[in-house]
């Protein structure tokens, strides 16, 4: 059970409430993926302020020992996602191989201009606009990443496509007979801005593995280029 605080100790009520919540965490006590109790039942079980308990799941946060989900609560963090970094798997089949319950939100599925260098990679021309679907991938209703990706004009027939909860891989494939052979692939350390760190629930400045990656499909043509910003606690790589 968790140690009530001490108000006579030198050590701050947040910096005893941290060690109390980790020890409950590391000796079993709260389960991988398991909910926490909320701020206002922490702060009235330790009789103490909600900046207290705020300070301490947010130092636990850094840790990766807690998963902050923006309106649904904190919890602890689950195990590592293993994803190799040869081949292509679609982020559904990740799920799936590992027993977790995948998932897609939709936030944006437009024609939209985009940069230079990318409407050179999808031979566009400069007048043309690129279909971008931008969607939160989920892992047992945890955002896990922040997906965009560019096409060509003629995957116009993908903004009519309900993407939510769907495989855009599987879509393809299934429906248009187009598929990924292969890919190019960037990888780099960079830090979630206030608008990324709302959709994935994770503080603003939370470390992110970005990983661009540059599509060949099944008739030889470079035709998508993506962006992943994944949430790094959440997914472990091989090579």
């Amino acid at each position: 059970m968790m140690e009530q605080p001490d108000s006579k100790s030198a050590k701050p009520l947040y910096k005893q409430l941290e060690a109390s919540l980790k020890e409950a965490i590391l000796c079993g006590e709260y389960q991988p993926g398991q909910q926490i109790p909320t701020e206002n039942e922490l702060s009235a079980q330790w009789e103490v302020s909600r900046v207290t308990v705020r300070k301490a799941l947010d130092a636990l946060t850094r840790e990766n020992l807690l998963t902050r989900v923006s309106g649904k609560g904190t919890f602890v963090s689950s195990e590592k996602f293993q994803r190799s970094m040869t081949g292509i798997m679609s982020f559904t089949e990740l799920c799936q191989s590992q027993g977790r319950r995948p998932g897609s939100r939709t936030i944006k599925s437009v024609f939209e201009s985009i940069d230079d260098e990318t409407r050179f990679l999808l031979g566009m021309t400069a007048e043309e606009k690129a279909v971008v679907i931008e969607r939160i991938r989920y892992a047992d209703d945890v955002p896990v990443s922040l997906e965009t990706v560019q096409m060509p004009p003629r995957f116009a027939f993908l903004l009519q496509e309900e993407l939510n909860n769907q495989s855009l891989y599987e879509c393809l494939r299934e429906k248009y007979g187009l598929w990924f052979t292969h890919s190019r692939k960037m990888i780099e350390l960079v830090y979630a801005n206030f608008e990324v760190a709302h959709y994935l629930g994770v503080a603003e400045r939370h470390p992110l593995i970005l990983i661009k990656s540059e599509m060949i499909d099944n008739k030889g043509e470079l035709s998508c280029v993506s962006r992943q910003l994944i949430v790094g606690d959440k997914i472990r790589f091989t090579v």
